[in-house]
C-alpha cells in the first residue's frame, strides 16, 4: 500500500492518529490531541482508518495553526544567531556550546555539550568562532 504522509513524514498504518502526529517536529501529545479535538476525531482512531482527504485537511490544520516542522527549525535558528551575533552573554554560550543557565561547568556540563553539537547539526548552524580557539580546548 501507498505510505499515507502528513507534512511529509511517513505514517505507519497501525499507529493512532494522535500518536502519529506527534512525528512532525514540533507536535507534541498535547497539540497532537488538541488538533483531533479540533476537527472531531478520536484520537485513538488509527490510521489505516481515516480518509486521505481528512489526513489532507489535518495537514492543512497543522500547517496554519502551529509552527512545525522546517519553519520551527528556521525559527529556532534564527533566535539562536540573534543572540550570537549580539555577542550577548547567552550567545556566546551558545558558539562555545557551554550551559546558558548559570550551571557549573568545572565538573559536569557534558550534556550543554553534547546537546550543542546535536542542535547546530539539527538546525544547520555554523557559528562564528567566538571565545575558545582550538588550543586552549582541553585546558580549564
Amino acid at each position: 500500500s501507498n505510505t499515507r504522509r502528513i507534512l511529509g513524514v511517513a505514517l505507519r498504518d497501525k499507529q493512532s492518529i494522535h500518536i502519529a502526529l506527534t512525528g512532525v517536529y514540533g507536535l507534541g501529545r498535547f497539540m497532537a490531541k488538541t488538533v483531533c479535538a479540533k476537527l472531531g476525531l478520536n484520537p485513538m482512531t488509527r490510521i489505516k482508518d481515516i480518509h486521505p482527504t481528512m489526513l489532507h485537511t489535518i495537514g492543512k490544520t497543522v500547517e496554519s495553526e502551529y509552527v512545525v516542522q522546517n519553519d520551527l527549525k528556521d525559527q529556532m535558528k534564527s533566535d539562536i544567531m540573534r543572540l550570537v551575533n549580539m555577542r550577548c552573554y547567552r550567545g556566546i554560550r551558545h558558539a562555545q556550546g557551554l550551559p546558558l543557565r548559570g550551571q557549573r561547568t568545572s565538573t559536569n556540563g557534558k550534556t550543554a555539550k553534547k546537546m550543542a553539537g546535536r542542535r547546530a547539526n539539527l538546525l544547520g548552524i555554523k557559528y562564528p568562532a567566538i571565545g575558545r580557539s582550538k588550543k586552549q580546548k582541553g585546558k580549564k
